[in-house]
């Protein structure tokens, strides 16, 4: 009975496959757990982070809820990400020592450590939060910085050397943390955004950060001396955009910093934005096959250098509005930051491994970035007052933001094994007991329509389904919600929109097959790509099961016209290539730089392979070869021809 339900099953999926021409066919094994390197379920305090601290006098207030930290962070389950502010404030606040010029006066970080404790201690409204902390606090770049433009704290002294700006690091969170203050922070990035200002903008490759990596060295060597078992991590860098200049800018930042305070670090720390619209709409997307390449060049550099992935920290992501950021509040403004917020959170999760925090740039209100000149908010805000942008008055009350959270707010559970044939549609999903979370995010710039397969070994009935779509109505982002009572199998993804589709069941659903995902590294990287010549790459070591799947990841960084549809050979096979890749064409960047996903037969894997590339023309680099290899607990794709009976 058990294959005959197994025929029936992918006898309706190719069925369904033929018949959906045009269409966009999901998959989800509701049963298959899929696990990267023993970690299978939806952490929200890695990914449903915002930029704020339950301290903040910003959840107080004439706020329309009577108690906003409670409606919001229990409310929705959101967790607490990232302080750069009792840090920074705290340094420009304290005297230096009497007889160590420029070093912070340690009796002094003790005695503002303890008060600040003790005022923590008598706040016991807001000790239940302290469970939903999993952060990151940084320096900001003055007057933590010692190098080049160094400015003085508020008292008029200097910080000597990074040296000094690590003890103080370290002495502050040993004094300000603990005991009955907050808890101990679980990363610290050295300074945040240390090259914006100083070395020429979004598009100079050639101004080198051999400062900046030295001073990493000198303040990481300062914090442990005093915390060593705090994690540090930079250079915490605004634009990571390693293909500028043919990759001059990663050879003059990131490589350059791995290089020289790579072994310091205990993890990378980068920001990750779209721009949704920058000089009159135009766009410049990270989401898609741009993030996915910037991942895996540092990982693959990581690995190299340092025989491990290093661990990265997210603490920024979202959108910068530059068209908007100087007018009022608009929900259209708002929509910008949302689709982007859910396009890379789709990317983050699938790094469950090596992301150990993802932040959404939202500060709680933001007064502190209000424009007086130009009576002007700031941009990336949870609250607004009910008012605007007819004026700046009235009650504090949710901006639009708030339903990035409420779409994402019931997911959590056990990642399960799930399928998409359109890279540009982006799936994921969740089973925790009798529910079933599947989220589906559209790239495209056009409404998309998907076919629903979703299958449970056992085949039990469901319940309900719960429909909860974020989607652009005009110019306001709208989260539809519709219920089911029974299977749907077709659904409308809008323009570069979610739709989270939240299953009951009548009983649990039970997991009994598995797939474990590993992705192995090329021996080389960053290779040229010269007109006709192949280019080897070596991927050894393999594991395989006796089913399974692979998919090969070439990132690839060329000049706009060039050819993105490579010969590709694995082990002297030649491999069918795909058109597409993640997201859009990136056309308004300065060049493309984005991975190709190539699917592999797995009989042609090998322990240890060779993966062949060659290029019709000239020009721009290969940055990185990965494999992707997904080892089955059983044949979950199609029927095994050898388990049909001779009969």
């Amino acid at each position: 009975m058990k294959f005959i339900q197994s025929v029936l099953k992918y006898l309706v999926l190719f069925l369904l496959s033929v018949t959906c021409f045009g269409q966009v066919n999901v998959n989800a094994n509701l049963n298959v757990k899929h696990s990267v390197e023993g970690i299978s379920t939806f952490d929200r305090s890695k990914f449903i982070v915002i930029h704020a601290n339950q301290t903040e006098k910003e959840w107080d207030g004439d706020n329309l809820s009577s108690d906003l930290r409670n409606d919001f962070l229990n409310g929705y389950d959101v967790y607490l990400g990232r302080d750069t502010g009792g840090i920074s404030w705290n340094l420009n606040n304290v005297t230096e020592d009497s007889t160590r010029p420029g070093f912070a006066s340690p009796s002094e970080i003790k005695s503002k450590g303890l008060t600040n404790r003790n005022n923590f201690r008598k706040k016991t409204n807001l000790h239940q939060y302290e469970a939903r902390k999993n952060a990151t606090i940084a320096g900001q770049l003055h007057p933590f910085w010692t190098g080049e433009g160094q400015k003085a704290t508020s008292k008029g002294w200097k910080l000597a050397n990074g040296t000094a700006t690590g003890e103080y690091m370290g002495r502050y969170v040993n004094e300000f943390y603990g005991g009955e203050g907050q808890k101990t922070p679980s990363y610290i990035e050295v300074i945040n955004e240390p090259s914006y200002e100083s070395l020429g903008g979004k598009l100079n490759y050639t101004g080198s950060i051999k400062e900046i990596a030295d001073f990493h060295v000198e303040v990481a060597n300062g914090i442990r001396a005093q915390a060593p078992n705090l994690k540090i991590g930079g250079y915490t860098t605004a634009f990571p955009d390693f293909e500028v200049g043919d990759f001059q800018r990663w050879n003059n930042r990131w490589k350059l910093f791995m290089d020289i305070a790579g072994e310091k670090m205990d993890f990378w720390s980068i920001h990750l934005y779209d721009f949704g619209s920058i000089r009159g709409g135009e766009k410049e997307l990270r989401s898609g096959s741009n993030v996915e390449a910037t991942f895996d060049m540092m990982e693959q550099y990581s690995k190299l250098s340092f025989n491990k992935v290093k661990p990265f920290v997210i603490s920024e992501y979202g959108a910068q509005t530059h068209d908007y950021n100087n007018k009022p509040w608009s929900p259209y403004r708002d929509w910008l930051h949302i689709k982007a917020s859910s396009s890379l959170l789709m990317s983050f999760l699938e790094r469950p491994n090596s992301i150990a925090s993802a932040i959404n740039f939202l500060a709680c209100k933001a007064e502190w970035g209000f424009k007086s000149k130009l009576n002007i908010p700031y941009a990336s805000r949870l609250m607004r007052k009910e008012n605007e942008p007819t004026s700046y008055t009235g009650k504090w009350v949710y901006t639009d933001m708030v339903k990035f959270f409420q779409l994402w707010k019931n997911v959590k559970g056990t990642r399960i094994d799930t399928t998409t044939d359109n890279l540009d549609i982006q799936v994921d999903a969740y089973v925790d007991g009798d529910k079933g979370y599947l989220i589906v995010n559209n790239l495209n710039f056009q409404a998309e329509t998907i076919n629903l397969n979703i299958f449970d070994s056992k085949n039990i009935a469901i319940k309900s389904i719960l429909k909860k779509h974020l989607t652009l109505n005009g110019d306001v982002p709208v989260l539809e919600e519709e219920t089911f009572n029974s299977s749907i199998s077709e659904v409308e993804v809008g323009a570069e929109s979610t739709l989270i589709l939240e299953y009951t069941f009548k009983d649990d659903i039970i997991i009994d097959e598995s797939s474990i995902e590993t992705k192995y590294y090329a021996t080389d990287y960053l290779k040229p790509i010269i007109a006709n010549k192949a280019q080897s790459f070596n991927i050894i070591n393999v594991s395989k099961s006796k089913y399974g799947e692979a998919v090969l990841r070439i990132g690839v960084g060329r000049e706009h016209g060039k050819n993105l549809h490579p010969k590709v050979k694995v082990n002297n096979t030649v491999i069918e290539v795909p058109d597409n890749w993640r997201g859009y064409d990136q056309a308004q960047r300065e060049r493309f730089f984005g991975v190709l996903e190539i699917p592999v037969p797995y009989n042609v894997l090998l322990k240890n392979n060779t993966v062949d590339v060659e290029f019709s023309d000239d020009g721009g680099h290969i940055s990185s070869v990965t494999m992707q290899v997904f080892e089955f607990s059983s044949n979950i794709r199609e029927v095994d021809a050898s388990d049909i009976p001779r009969n």
